[in-house]
């Protein structure tokens, strides 16, 4: 088991990094575009973290696949725990730094400068049920459960943050009017390309690399392997397809005319 001060260390040092590095780019972009709206600049400082989330966390999986490929169960690595714990505080800094940017966005909803917790549920309920729900069933199973097993396994997982800055540049685009605009289209397009690829099609291929270790064919695998495997999987992948669909939704509803010549009101940044 991962040692309990190193554990301790890496959660601190992810409260400190997410929500610090969220007010230094509020400092920056702020005094870089001072003519930017509270609003517009509180989503921008948002979608950068959340790329920046991502980019780190494909880092790590890329690292950690690299390292455990010849040993896909019992080949070990410390970045997997390591960013388990480093990372798993992004999804309460998002909750929050969601909220402050919808109270920006909304001020005239607001009382003090805060908007109510039921509209903000309204708008995020979901993603805020998806923030609360993976941490609180992953990070045991990660780093108390599996008993070291799966390293190679659990950094696959890591890529499912490939498509994360297409969705936040989706969202800066829309917030700037831009979504008729060709680069709304192609960010759109790589968007759902990597979110296929990197969030829906990544559970086929991981069972098939385990059935090719281990002399399977991928339809005997699932029948193979622990009944919390396939359990875990199903519960991420439903969370995939539902977001999918919204993403297709999105970019058709923009790449296409609609009756009247207008164009339908854009779905809310759910990613």
């Amino acid at each position: 088991m991962y040692e309990e001060p190193k554990m301790y260390y890496h959660i601190l040092a992810g409260c400190v990094f997410f929500p610090g590095t969220f007010y230094l780019l509020l400092a920056g972009v702020g005094k870089m575009w001072p003519g930017l709206s509270k609003a517009d600049l509180y989503l921008l400082c948002n979608s950068a973290v959340s790329s920046l989330q991502a980019i780190i966390s494909c880092c790590v999986g890329c690292v950690v696949v690299v390292n455990c490929y010849r040993e896909i169960l019992y080949a070990r690595h410390w970045l997997t725990e390591a960013y388990t714990c480093f990372g798993v505080s992004y999804f309460y800094y998002d909750i929050w730094s969601m909220y402050v940017v919808e109270c920006a966005r909304y001020p005239e909803q607001t009382t003090n400068g805060w908007l109510p917790l039921k509209f903000y549920l309204k708008r995020k309920g979901l993603m805020v049920f998806h923030h609360l729900a993976l941490p609180a069933i992953f990070f045991p199973i990660i780093m108390f459960f599996r008993k070291g097993l799966g390293d190679f396994f659990v950094a696959s997982l890591f890529f499912i943050e490939l498509s994360t800055p297409f969705v936040a540049m989706r969202a800066i685009l829309l917030r700037f009017r831009m979504e008729k605009s060709f680069v709304y289209i192609l960010n759109g397009v790589f968007a759902i390309i990597a979110f296929f690829v990197c969030r829906i099609a990544i559970f086929p291929i991981l069972y098939a690399v385990y059935g090719d270790k281990y002399g399977l064919s991928t339809m005997e695998v699932p029948f193979a392997i622990p009944l919390k495997c396939n359990i875990g999987c199903a519960v991420i992948l439903g969370f995939q397809i539902y977001w999918f669909a919204q993403m297709v939704r999105l970019l058709r509803s923009y790449s296409s005319p609609k009756q009247n010549g207008k164009h339908q009101p854009p779905l809310e940044k759910e990613l």
